[in-house]
């Protein structure tokens, strides 16, 4: 009897510590895969959402071209956190935009980032409506303008080189902000959906261009992505956010072949659905 009675002990004894074992493993990985920068091209259909999350859990976001694109945020942030730390339009067009008066509803957004170039469309009016009923902190970025989004990760602003608020622009695509997300030695390109005229100025800049993940400009058409701009950023991965098809026929067989010969993973969210691309300051993967 007493022999049962110290062999059940030592099982208990056992299955507590290898219990114990799996909770500080998974604890310790969940925490290091928590500390990770995480940047998510979310579903939208054809338009731009871009979600993303820094090592210390601040939240920006980078367009949002549908109301998909906010129940897709729902699942992501947690529902006790309706904290945005900033949100970027990129331009305003609706497929960049289309998810915002509901996103600012849902949402508590500390500042809101934009080129303050002017567009008549209800839709856009309709943004400019609510962020000024919700009394919303608006930006205009000035150029090459560096800002601070965590402890080893901040956003270089590229694009517009010049102000263009109060401006009507003869082509709002080319009124694209182009950003580049640095955290430690992960650098990421947004490109919104600026044209081959754009990616011009920008390299007649000289900026470093150099990036591990590239948002291709105006979903892949053939309008965006110069061979020239490209091999600059000479990218390993690089997203297409694009509808499933879509009557512009995004993207372009050119722009694809453009990738594949500079040697880019390239995934799309019409094909891959949500993409999200992880990286710990130092390797980069799609999850």
């Amino acid at each position: 009897m007493k022999l049962n009675c110290k062999k059940n002990k030592i099982i208990l004894f056992v299955s507590t510590l290898s219990l114990l074992c799996v909770y500080f493993f998974w604890s310790y990985y969940s925490f290091r895969e928590n500390r990770n920068l995480k940047v998510y091209f979310l579903d939208v259909g054809q338009g731009d959402a871009i979600f993303i999350q820094t090592p210390n859990k601040q939240n920006i976001i980078i367009d949002m071209g549908s109301e998909k694109g906010v129940k897709e945020l729902n699942k992501i942030i947690p529902w006790w956190s309706k904290n945005i730390d900033m949100a970027i339009i990129t331009h305003p067009h609706d497929d960049h935009i289309a998810g915002f008066p509901l996103l600012i509803k849902k949402y508590k957004i500390k500042k809101i980032i934009f080129t303050g170039a002017s567009y008549s469309s209800p839709l856009y009016q309709e943004v400019l409506k609510i962020i000024d009923e919700k009394n919303l902190n608006l930006l205009i970025p000035q150029p090459e303008q560096n800002i601070k989004i965590d402890e080893n990760c901040y956003l270089k602003f590229l694009f517009p080189i010049d102000s263009m608020a109060g401006k009507e622009m003869e082509s709002l695509n080319n009124s694209s902000i182009v950003i580049q997300l640095i955290c430690k030695n992960s650098i990421f390109l947004f490109t919104g959906d600026a044209e081959e005229e754009i990616e011009k100025k920008i390299l007649e800049k000289n900026y470093d261009l150099k990036s591990d993940v590239l948002k291709v400009g105006h979903h892949g058409s053939i309008s965006s992505t110069n061979q020239e701009f490209l091999n600059k950023i000479d990218p390993k991965i690089a997203i297409i956010m694009v509808g499933k098809n879509n009557k512009f026929n995004h993207p372009s067989l050119r722009t694809i072949n453009k990738l594949k010969k500079i040697g880019a993973e390239t995934f799309r969210t019409d094909l891959n659905g949500n993409i999200l691309i992880i990286s710990n300051g130092e390797k980069i993967y799609k999850k």
